[in-house]
């Protein structure tokens, strides 16, 4: 999964004429992560992880990491226009149709089945991914793909008259810790960038139902400084943490809601990124980055995860896209 997002951020970086080199560098990423992952210890699918010396560590078969190798994927073929990435990314859909296809829609978590809780995540990085493809071939087959991930959403996903995103199902997409739902704010807000995408293609009135995703995350996970806190529930917030990848979703959701509202009174991008950077990227090493801190404001790692790169360069991209300046300088 980190692979594939490097190899997004890379690609990203090329589109924008960030770095110079960065097309070499996606090529070079794309070509190791197949090298080293794909059917590497003789099975279908994609390995969860490997050493450095190449042996497998974890042989699961993970639909969340399958969703980010075909972004990663159609990234390098955005990239370098070798086809070979396109091939590769239809063998991994045909195996996840052919292996991980769930009777009841959508698909399992991973393979072995644990048959433990099904979640809503996988399949909204999966949407992203599937909407990336079809960026990258106008091939109508991703859409239909995209257009099933978001009839999933509204059959299953979204619940509470619309304005909670569940994130825990049982094998049959059965909310679980119902009737309060908890749910992730930084989940609503990266719905919003992706049905919003998805809206820019098909003529689909989303409107009402983005509108209530925006002002439940903002009711319940972000207070007067625009702190977002992880988790929560109609009720309020009920885990105070944060992390730095909340505040970049909530940079593209703004740029969405404020582009989509005539009379936009909510926090700007700008605000989001201006927390981001005060209390992710100031106070670290420069060009790195804190991860999270608790509900005490205590930094809770001592490292700075390389998968939050992915989310920096889609608020920075969607910033500048917009004609926003990222954050302040």
């Amino acid at each position: 999964m980190v692979q594939a997002r490097q190899i997004y951020a890379f690609g990203t970086a090329h589109r924008n004429g960030w770095l110079s080199d960065s097309e070499d560098l996606v090529s070079r990423a794309a070509d190791s992560m197949v090298r080293r992952y794909y059917g590497v210890d003789g099975a279908r699918g994609w390995a969860f992880s490997v050493a450095r010396d190449g042996a497998v560590v974890d042989s699961r078969r993970d639909l969340y990491t399958h969703a980010f190798v075909l972004l990663g994927l159609a990234t390098a073929y955005e990239t370098t226009q070798d086809r070979a990435y396109i091939a590769l990314a239809d063998k991994t859909l045909d195996f996840l149709d052919g292996y991980m296809a769930s009777a009841h829609g959508g698909y399992i978590e991973t393979l072995p089945d644990s048959r433990g809780h099904r979640r809503q995540n996988p399949h909204m990085h999966l949407l992203e991914a599937l909407l990336a493809l079809f960026d990258a071939t106008k091939r109508s087959s991703y859409f239909e793909r995209a257009t099933a991930v978001r009839d999933l959403f509204f059959a299953r996903f979204l619940q509470s008259q619309g304005s909670v995103v569940v994130e825990f199902f049982d094998n049959e997409w059965r909310p679980l810790d119902s009737p309060h739902f908890p749910f992730e704010p930084g989940h609503h807000f990266e719905w919003i960038w992706l049905l919003d995408r998805y809206e820019k293609l098909q003529r689909f009135d989303l409107a009402n139902a983005l509108d209530r995703l925006w002002d439940t995350a903002l009711h319940v996970g972000v207070d007067s400084n625009c702190e977002i806190f992880a988790r929560g529930t109609i009720g309020g917030a009920v885990d105070r943490s944060t992390r730095l990848w909340f505040y970049t979703e909530a940079a593209k959701a703004a740029l969405v809601m404020s582009a989509r509202q005539e009379r936009f009174c909510g926090p700007t991008a700008k605000d989001f990124l201006d927390a981001m950077h005060e209390r992710f990227l100031e106070p670290a090493l420069s060009g790195s980055w804190i991860d999270e801190f608790d509900a005490h404001g205590c930094v809770k790692n001592d490292f700075a995860p390389a998968s939050s790169l992915y989310h920096i360069c889609c608020a920075v991209d969607a910033s500048e896209s917009a004609g926003a300046p990222p954050w302040r300088r």
